[in-house]
């Protein structure tokens, strides 16, 4: 068994807690826990690893990657930040840019 502490989303701990309420309602056979509902959900997903690396791009390291290449091919670097351009990035809170400008 292995511990670790994971920051959830609003709606991916809104989701936890659905299915954990389901699962609990009127079952009196035995118990279910916040991790078991966890473990299950991860045991039985099925993740695009593709769409999972496209929401957590950095466009300033991809850049930086393609800079340090000798042989930089354009038209797969415009193709690229095309790409990255039409992906939805994450936003940095308020507090992070504060603390990174200090």
């Amino acid at each position: 068994m292995k511990k670790l502490q994971v920051i959830f989303s609003d709606e991916s701990w809104a989701q936890v807690e659905s299915i954990y309420n389901k699962a609990s309602e009127d079952f009196d056979s035995g118990s279910i826990s916040y991790s078991d509902v966890i473990n299950e959900i991860v045991l039985t997903s099925n993740v695009d690893i593709k769409t999972l690396q496209s929401k957590h791009i950095d466009v300033r390291r991809s850049l930086r990657s393609f800079a340090s290449q000798e042989n930089i091919n354009l038209d797969d670097l415009i193709r690229t930040l095309t790409d990255l351009k039409g992906k939805p990035t994450k936003k940095r809170s308020r507090e992070t840019a504060e603390v990174k400008h200090e």
